[in-house]
């Protein structure tokens, strides 16, 4: 793995923890918080490679832009059930 700060390899393993209880468990809410993770975890790498490859990091940006707004609409589903 690249070099990247600690507080970004910790984040990542909780991240991968909550997905992974999400698989089994099916809860609503774990699934909306893994997906702030994820975006999350999207626009850090984004921002890591900024200064190094702008297309690449653009379209990271772009995917943590997809994943806030599926975030938003499981929120407002959620909400409006």
């Amino acid at each position: 793995m690249k070099n990247r700060p600690l507080w970004f390899n910790i984040f990542s393993v909780v991240a991968l923890a909550i997905a992974v209880v999400n698989i089994f468990t099916h809860v609503a809410f774990l699934r909306i918080v893994t997906m702030i993770c994820l975006a999350v975890i999207m626009a850090s790498l984004g921002s890591f490679e900024l200064k190094k490859n702008r297309k690449m990091a653009f379209i990271l940006f772009g995917v943590a832009a997809f994943q806030v707004f599926v975030s938003a609409e499981m929120i407002y589903v959620a909400v409006t059930k």
